[in-house]
Formats: C-alpha cells, sequence, structure tokens
C-alpha cells in the first residue's frame, strides 16, 4: 500500500496538496522529486516483517520510480518492490508492465519524459486530469479535487508515456499450464491458490486475515493456517450477522485465535459518511459493504499493517450467483461473469483499496494472483457453475473438499453487508430522510446520474460534500443498475 502523485509540468505546489490529501495512504514517509519538468511523489506505509522499510519508490540515478503494489517477479531477487519496476523498465523500456507479476500503479521519471502503467485488473487505482495544460496523477480521485476538473480513471491494463501516450498491454508476466480434465483444473487451483498465499506471506509481514465466514475468507485463512500455524484472523459483524457462526466454526475447526469486533446501528450512524468520503462511490450496495469493511479496518490496524482476505474470487471463479443466473442461456451467464471482472477495478476493488488506505493498512489477494487469474480463465463455464442450482465457484469448492466442514464449503453466497447484517439498518436510516418522490424528482433533471433507489440519493447526497464536480459523478461504477431491486428480493427470501 502506497499513495502516488504527480505533475507533468511545472508543479505550483500542488503534488504537495495531492499527497497531503490521501496522506492515511503512506503515514510513514514522504518521497518527491522533481526532474526535467516531471514531478512524481511517494507516501509510504511500512507494512513491517521483512519487507524494506522504503520499497515504493527508488532512483537508480538516471530514472526514477514510484510504486502503490507489490511485485512477485521471481528475478526480484533482494531488490525492492519499486527497484523491481525499475529494473524491468531498464530491460524492456515502457514495454516493462506486460512483463509485471503483481498488482501495480506506478510512474516512471525518465530524461523529462513520464510513464504511468496500470495492472490490467485495476486492483491498485490510478486517477488523471489537466490543470493548465499540465498532465496530473494520484492514486485517489479526491487528490485531484481543486486541482483538475477533467478527472478520469486511468484505465487498467494501459502504459502511458508522454511521448506515445496511452498504449494498452496484454500480460506477458506467468504462464499458467493447460489441463485436459477436470481432475486435473481441480489440482491446478489448489496448487496455484496455495502458491499465491505463501508468495504473500513469504516476507512475514502478513499479520492476520480478514475472515467474514464465507467461503473466500475461509479458504484464506486455511491456506494461510497450513503455511504459518499461529496465524490469527479478525471478524467484524452485528448482533444476528449470518457470517458469525460460520467464522467461528471455521476457527474452531482449525484451532486459530480469533479476534471479534460486534457493532451497531450507533458506529453505521458514524461511519458512514467517512465511508462515503474514503470510498469515493454512493452506489448502493458498495456503500452497504464499505461500513463492515471501514469499521474491520479500524479494528485490524492497531494488530497488524498487513492482511489477506479472499476478494476476487467471486469474480475469477463465478461466484455471483444473483447477478449471472439472471442469464437465459449459456452464452448470456459467461457475458454477465465477463462483465464483472470488467468492472471489479471500480466496484469491489475499489471498496477494498480505499476502506485500507484509509486505515493505513494492506491488504494481499491470493484470488487475484497473476497465476490465478491466468488460469482462471482458462476453466469452462460448466467448472465454475454447477448444477441445477447454478451452484457457483464449484471447482474452488471441489479443489479444497475436505479441508474444512462441508457446510463452509457447500454455503451459498452472502454479500458481505447481507452476511453482517449492515444492509437491513441503512436501508431503514435512507427512508427516514428521502422520499420516494425526492428520488422520481431527482431523475427526471438532466445531467444527473440514474439513480435506483431512495439509499443511493441518499448517499448521492453526501458524495457531493466531497466531489462537487460532474466529473466525479461519471468515475463511480456500477455492477448492475437493477442491482438494488435485486438485493431487496434476495433479502425478502432469507
Amino acid at each position: 500500500m502506497a499513495g502516488i502523485a504527480g505533475i507533468l509540468g511545472t508543479d505550483n505546489g500542488e503534488l504537495a496538496q495531492m499527497l497531503d490529501k490521501m496522506r492515511y495512504r503512506g503515514p510513514h514517509e514522504t518521497w518527491t522529486n522533481r526532474e526535467q519538468g516531471v514531478n512524481i511523489g511517494c507516501l509510504e506505509l511500512n507494512v513491517g516483517g521483512d519487507v524494506k522499510p522504503v520499497s515504493h519508490h527508488a532512483s537508480d540515478g538516471k530514472r526514477d520510480v514510484t510504486l502503490d503494489g507489490r511485485v512477485y517477479n521471481p528475478e526480484k531477487g533482494s531488490m525492492s518492490d519499486a527497484e523491481a519496476v525499475l529494473h524491468l523498465y531498464d530491460k524492456y523500456g515502457v514495454g516493462f508492465a506486460k512483463k509485471l507479476d503483481g498488482d501495480f500503479a506506478c510512474a516512471i521519471s525518465d530524461g523529462g519524459q513520464m510513464i504511468l502503467a496500470r495492472d490490467w485488473v485495476g486492483i491498485k487505482p490510478l486517477y488523471y486530469g489537466h490543470s493548465d495544460g499540465r498532465l496530473c496523477f494520484a492514486s485517489e480521485a479526491k487528490a485531484l479535487v481543486g486541482i483538475a476538473d477533467d478527472v478520469k480513471e486511468f484505465p487498467p491494463g494501459y502504459v502511458y508515456s508522454s511521448e506515445l501516450g496511452f498504449q494498452r498491454f496484454k500480460s506477458e508476466a506467468v504462464e499458467t499450464p493447460e489441463f485436459e480434465n477436470y481432475e486435473q483444473g481441480k489440482k491446478v487451483v489448489r496448487e496455484l491458490l496455495m502458491e499465491a498465499v505463501e508468495k504473500r506471506m513469504k516476507d512475514n509481514a502478513v499479520g492476520g486475515v480478514l475472515l467474514s465466514g464465507g467461503l473466500d475468507s475461509s479458504l484464506i485463512i486455511y491456506m494461510a493456517h497450513e503455511i504459518k500455524a499461529d496465524i490469527e484472523c479478525f471478524t467484524v459483524s452485528m448482533e444476528g450477522g449470518q457470517d458469525l457462526p460460520l467464522a467461528k466454526d471455521v476457527t474452531k475447526y482449525l484451532g486459530i485465535k480469533h479476534h471479534i469486533l460486534m457493532f451497531g446501528e450507533k458506529e453505521i450512524k458514524e461511519i458512514l459518511p467517512l465511508a462515503i468520503h474514503h470510498q469515493e462511490m454512493y452506489e448502493e450496495s458498495c456503500v452497504h459493504g464499505a461500513i463492515a469493511n471501514f469499521i474491520a479496518g479500524r479494528f485490524v490496524s492497531p494488530h497488524t499493517k498487513c492482511v489477506l482476505t479472499g476478494e476476487g474470487a467471486d469474480e475469477f471463479f463465478a461466484g455471483y450467483d444473483g447477478q449471472f443466473r439472471q442469464g437465459s442461456n449459456p452464452e448470456e451467464v459467461a457475458s454477465i461473469v465477463d462483465r464483472l471482472i470488467n468492472v471489479a477495478h471500480n466496484t469491489a476493488l475499489q471498496r477494498l483499496d480505499r476502506l485500507n488506505a484509509a486505515n493505513s493498512y494492506e491488504s494481499r489477494t491470493p484470488f487475484l494472483d497473476s497465476k490465478v487469474m491466468d488460469f482462471s480463465m482458462k476453466i469452462p463455464m460448466k467448472h465454475k457453475i454447477h448444477g441445477e442450482e447454478q451452484s457457483g465457484k464449484w471447482i474452488v469448492r471441489q479443489a479444497f473438499e475436505g479441508c474444512l466442514p462441508e457446510h463452509i464449503i457447500y454455503q451459498t453466497k452472502r454479500f458481505f453487508a447481507q452476511g453482517s447484517g449492515v444492509a437491513y439498518i441503512m436501508r431503514a436510516q435512507a427512508e427516514k430522510e428521502i422520499s420516494q418522490s425526492e428520488l422520481e424528482e431527482f431523475n427526471k433533471v438532466e445531467g444527473h446520474p440514474y439513480l435506483s433507489s431512495v439509499e443511493e440519493l441518499y448517499y448521492y447526497r453526501i458524495f457531493k460534500k466531497t466531489f462537487p464536480k460532474p466529473a466525479f459523478d461519471r468515475l463511480v461504477g456500477r455492477w448492475d443498475p437493477l442491482r438494488p431491486a435485486f438485493f431487496r428480493e434476495l433479502e425478502k427470501a432469507v
């Protein structure tokens, strides 16, 4: 975790302003470099373990780099993450991005040229805009408020240079095996996930696992426990939350120390404006999840600055059954699953990044490992979604069958806010403040974003306090404009 920012052109003090607006991303050190009209800066978060205290910026005397992310290339050796980026840039030029194995957003200063790049999934954030003809960039959109009006999200899977402009790249960082049958596929999935967890724990920085009680985080704690027997986990929940009993079952089964924090309506009201400010979103389901994520961050941060999470499994192994079941044929189902992958960078992954950053800690995501993602794209949909009930993540469940109790492996999908008990209270709170007629009038106004519920209008009004310009509205992603209605139907059935 780090915060990065920069300006191509004269810096009139804006670089310091941008960095100051997101100081929490890296409170341990602030680094800046100004050379030949390229001004870049970094906010460094020291996560401990064997990680070098300065791992997100580097210089070789001619070029400078600042990085948000982690690099896992085998040739990294004893280099820091930022040094590894500079090494690959030295070897491949602007082609370095397609050779990077990891999650990254980075900036390189090279002889008056500025190069920007972002990983192909968009695990790490990056935004850019212009001010008086200068190109400005930052890890968070809020850093550009008052500095650039035409703020846009830097697209995942692109590299930019001031000489060549935007260029899309196809990752060549890893190779994964082909497989002939389902049994081979299961074996590879398990091996790659174990390898992904192991390499994220290799530097001894990981101090725990965020455990919701759902399948994905339960598998992560199982694998982490296989590598480090005294690993601990953290769970937040409301009274009556559906996930907490399952989380307790997992920790009891594995014999793991379990930190639990209970919260209630008072904390939700206190945290809501903070969560929206940090998350930079007003989409209903993302805001639901933000509350528990934010509280979890506050809870975890005093214990450790680095945890593992289960993010990414739903996208790459077809876990969002509420969405893909809306497909009327295999082609539509596959299209929905692909879309969920393509929008992850400004839905679930944005939420994860911002709420980690807000509490100054780093999460690592084994399901978003380059090899795991690459192999997942080779798996036929029939191995991910199984049977008449259309059970998602089937190959993952079967790959780890017997490792955890059966009711954990074969549990149904619950969204984080639903499982923790947050969603119901937030809906009631919004309905006290906003009427259906207010929503209908809002949606009639040309230029307003279309909002799907009174909740979204409630959240949108909070969002506009930080992001008054229309350009910031367009940065907010969503899974599906009809998703809030789907949520309500789902909850009626519970």
